[in-house]
């Protein structure tokens, strides 16, 4: 998507202050999984939208109907996916469509666009802030954890909601305060950042209000985008990485906890490394998903969207398969004594091959493709 024109938004605005910061805001959490709907979530908020469940803007975004996994069995590149779709993949567009469900345009301003009007993109920054709205941001650079590590860029979203002279940025970004350096996160939850434009996706600024928003159009659109991410191609993220989507992305899960070898001969410490990547992610994104919640939202509302009815039980299905595993788990963290067992992974296995036909039932709803 192209970027739009800082133009658009303040041109020619030159900051009256040196310093400000946003102070009564919703943070972004650790365990809002999809942190782009929760930068959505915190900006709808402070514009008086009345939506309780950041999980909501997932529906816009398409993160809620989204299934994936390495499309590499074992996923020996470590690929991660435990953040829907829009984690890795940079889809400017379904950030507008999530601004418009709380009743505003958004203005989106590239990477490149930053680099280009620097000093233009930073006084809009400022005057957004000095309004009392942060700046969404995809990607946040320069940023450091407890542990040593220094990200350039950190991927997940993140807030801007303050500034300091030399350009000093306050961001609230996703790691909590166990993942960040002592003493990094300020009493209002930014961390102080130097430089973060430099590699940061882009920037996601309010934009005008919406007049006349059709929400029952807005439903519809998210419920016609479905096919969309079930059918997805293989195809590399952002960050590097192939995915595999819908039906095949669980195929490949279930075929790589019953592969043995990923699994035999490894004590706790090492098994729990992989579990990760190879369970523990994919999972964490499945039941996340608030997607049977939409759609019998927008069955009940919106009674003459007929596919929402028919949509309805299979994603009830796909739900109780989620609490079947959880079952079998004995909560979302199994132990490694249990995940070391080939019959559990092999009883896993089973449900994720019907939770990917159940991927094939939700197109049929759609009729042939």
């Amino acid at each position: 998507m192209e970027s739009d024109s800082i133009g658009d938004l303040f041109a020619g605005v030159e900051p009256t202050r040196t310093s400000n910061k946003i102070h009564n805001y919703r943070r972004i959490e650790p365990w809002m999984n999809y942190f782009l709907c929760a930068g959505n979530f915190s900006v709808g908020h402070i514009l008086g939208s009345d939506i309780e469940n950041f999980n909501f803007y997932a529906n816009f975004t398409g993160d809620n109907f989204t299934y994936l996994y390495a499309a590499d069995k074992g996923n020996p590149g470590g690929v991660q996916c435990d953040s829907g779709v829009t984690n890795y993949f940079f889809m400017p567009h379904v950030v507008k469509k999530a601004y418009a469900a709380f009743g505003y345009d958004c203005i989106y301003i590239s990477n490149s666009q930053i680099k280009k009007e620097f000093r233009a993109v930073m006084n809009a920054i400022k005057a957004s802030v000095d309004k009392g709205l942060p700046v969404l941001a995809w990607g946040m650079g320069n940023v450091e954890l407890g542990d040593g590590n220094h990200w350039n860029f950190l991927p997940e979203a993140s807030l801007i909601g303050g500034y300091d002279e030399n350009d000093i940025l306050y961001v609230n970004l996703y790691p909590g305060e166990d993942r960040m350096p002592s003493g990094s996160i300020d009493e209002h939850g930014y961390t102080a950042i130097t430089n973060g434009l430099d590699t940061t996706n882009g920037l996601f600024f309010v934009g005008t209000m919406l007049i006349n928003i059709d929400k029952r159009q807005l439903h519809k659109s998210a419920l016609e985008s479905i096919p969309t991410y079930l059918t997805l191609p293989v195809f590399e993220g952002h960050y590097g990485g192939k995915y595999a989507f819908g039906k095949a992305a669980f195929d490949i899960w279930a075929d790589t906890l019953v592969t043995e070898e990923y699994f035999a001969d490894k004590a706790d410490e090492e098994l729990s490394g992989i579990w990760w990547n190879l369970h523990g992610a994919p999972y964490c994104c499945v039941c996340t998903s608030t997607a049977y919640d939409f759609i019998k939202e927008t069955a009940e509302k919106y009674p003459d969207i007929t596919m929402a009815a028919k949509l309805l039980p299979h994603y009830k299905q796909m739900q109780d398969y989620k609490d079947e595993i959880w079952k079998l788990q004995d909560g979302f963290f199994v132990q490694m004594d249990k995940f070391r067992r080939p019959e559990v992974r092999a009883q896993v296995a089973e449900i994720l091959r019907k939770m990917g036909g159940v991927c094939v039932d939700i197109l049929n709803v759609f009729g042939p493709s």
